[in-house]
């Protein structure tokens, strides 16, 4: 192995390991007195405020060495030391796994050359310098330049770990066990324009738990993350940890696309601080576990831990609560809702777009969802379920969610424009049964000649003029007022009418569909109208019927800060803008 000063220190150092004797210091603890290098004392300051780690490995008593590094009050500087009369090898080699490290980002300083060759043998890729050639110089070489950490965040993240690893030890417990008692809290933060430097450094230091591995470095990197960012439907989120030992910070970053066929995870990527927590894996199951190309190597796989249920989410951590999940929503509608409800906690029911398993589009924007009427006739009724995509049992589903929940959020505009009404089933010719037809499903039935032939039998065209297609949308918001609470506020998405060509074109339909809904929401108690066009930034509109993840997120906070308020007497945000959005009864 070539030893050869300073050669062996290729990468990025996190992590120093020090011997003590003829290392750290001068002389042999057990064999006498020995003399403080000065210069070492500093260097253990220096890289901790630089947020390199440093520990210790050595072949000593621990009582009798940590009252010498205590007395030049460096001992709480070191995290994990291993001081006992074992071999050193596998020592470091379980030092850098309790620490999620990777042993090419670590250097082990020893005078004894066997003690090195040991090192690199259990420990691959491990940098080691002899200290018995003198370490002046060190401190100069960019791979230990680090990163201004004077407030030593790191060093108490890692002291976390260090108390959880001397606790596990000693309570015998196994390690699932172990995690169930240590209360282990996640925060995703989604205004990740706020944090983009711990956006950056995740994406370009973290690799043992880095699943995507796509970076952020350059110029060019960097703009096609921010491009990224600004795609409709795109989410993203920072993950924060703490648990009863201790805030582990920002530890991760996501950014995936949804769309009703599936989601898309563009960056998957964790800190190696919360390695063997099940972090990675709870995240994965919070966004649905999406299918991708997990890029090598990681130290832990997706499915490692099974459910992950030691972890909770909170909204903040000094309660402990999650306020998101206080109250149980329900949202139904087209692609806006399915970006909206990312942001708007796990306790909700959607009745969104959704891919079948023909691969075709199911929507519930659809008048006849609502309004049919709930008959055993629709159980295994080959319209409703192969042709329209729909199911007695998602309507019954429906009804439940509607009556249960504390909020609900309609976005029902896209049932009114289209032309594709059909109507099925009954005991009457023409059907009783009502049903819209997304265009982009219609084209795979006609496209297969067994389903066009049967659709041309089951299904009867209805062309409704302009008012009709409202009375209905109107009765659906009827349908759904009868069913909930009183106490659980209705809010009715409006169409976008000012931003956008689509907007244009179609204005008439969009500001007849607004009326109708305004109407409704003015005559009943406890609806509410969001005016999109008022409640968003015009450069959170993509296009008239999409948004910016900026705007879905606006949404979403504003139904949030309703849903968080108490029952008694919620109070909206209206600072927003000139208008909040919001036109209620």
């Amino acid at each position: 192995m070539d030893l050869q000063f300073f050669d062996a220190v290729k990468s990025q150092v996190k992590l120093v390991v020090w011997d003590l004797d003829d290392t750290f210091w001068r002389g042999t603890l057990s064999e006498g007195g020995v003399e403080q290098v000065q210069a070492h004392v500093g260097m253990v300051r220096e890289l901790v405020d630089r947020g390199i780690m440093c520990s210790i490995c050595s072949k000593n008593d621990f009582a009798q060495a940590r009252a010498v590094l205590e007395a030049v009050g460096v001992w709480d500087l070191f995290v994990l030391p291993h001081i006992a009369w074992s071999p050193k090898g596998q020592a470091i080699s379980r030092m850098i796994d309790e620490m999620g490290l990777r042993a090419e980002n670590v250097l082990f300083l020893d005078d004894n050359h066997l003690n090195l060759e040991e090192a690199a043998f259990f420990c691959p890729g491990i940098m080691v310098l002899d200290a018995s050639k003198g370490l002046s110089g060190l401190m100069d070489l960019p791979q230990l330049k680090g990163k201004d950490d004077r407030n030593h965040t790191r060093l108490a993240q890692y002291k976390v770990i260090e108390q959880k690893k001397d606790e596990r030890e000693n309570s015998g417990l196994s390690n699932i066990a172990f995690l169930r008692q240590s209360d282990i809290k996640i925060r995703i933060i989604t205004d990740v324009e706020n944090h983009m430097d711990r956006v950056l450094e995740i994406l370009n230091r973290t690799n043992q738990l880095n699943f995507t591995k796509l970076r952020a470095n350059t110029t060019e990197e960097r703009a096609a993350l921010d491009e990224l960012l600004a795609v409709s439907g795109m989410h993203a989120g920072l993950v924060q940890v703490q648990d009863r030992y201790g805030d582990y910070g920002v530890v991760g970053f996501f950014c995936v696309r949804t769309k009703f066929s599936g989601t898309t995870v563009h960056h998957f990527a964790f800190s190696c601080r919360t390695l063997n927590m099940g972090v990675e894996q709870w995240v994965w199951d919070y966004l649905g576990r999406p299918e991708f190309k997990v890029v090598g190597p990681v130290a832990n796989n997706l499915d490692e831990h099974g459910k992950v249920d030691w972890i909770s989410e909170v909204t903040d951590f000094q309660t402990g609560t999650n306020q998101l999940d206080e109250r149980r929503l329900c949202l139904v509608g087209g692609c806006d809702l399915l970006q909206v409800s990312f942001y708007c906690g796990t306790n909700r029911d959607e009745f969104v777009n959704k891919q079948d398993d023909h691969g075709m589009l199911v929507r519930y924007d659809d008048v006849g969802f609502i309004l049919n009427p709930r008959v055993k006739q629709l159980k295994h009724s080959f319209p409703l379920n192969m042709l329209v995509g729909q199911s007695l049992a998602d309507m019954q589903a429906f009804d439940r969610s509607i009556t249960e929940s504390d909020l609900i959020l309609l976005s029902l505009y896209f049932s009114v424009p289209s032309d594709l009404f059909f109507t099925y089933g009954g005991s009457e010719w023409g059907g009783e049964f009502w049903a819209t037809i997304p265009p982009r499903r219609f084209k795979k039935l006609m496209a297969n000649p067994n389903l066009a032939t049967r659709f041309s039998k089951e299904m009867y065209h209805r062309r409704l003029p302009l008012d009709a297609r409202l009375a209905m949308a109107r009765k659906s918001f009827e349908r759904v007022d009868s069913l909930r609470r009183p106490e659980a506020p209705l809010f009715i998405l409006s169409a976008v009418c000012q931003h956008g060509e689509q907007a244009k074109r179609t204005v008439e339909i969009r500001e007849g569909y607004n009326a109708t809904c305004r109407d409704f929401c003015k005559s009943v108690p406890n609806v509410h109208f969001i005016d999109i066009d008022r409640l968003l930034a015009p450069e959170d509109f993509v296009d008239s019927d999409h948004y910016t993840r900026t705007g879905y997120f606006r949404i979403a906070e504003f139904v949030n800060n309703y849903a968080k308020a108490p029952v008694e007497g919620p109070t909206i945000d209206r600072s927003r803008r000139d208008g909040d959005g919001l036109q209620a009864a």
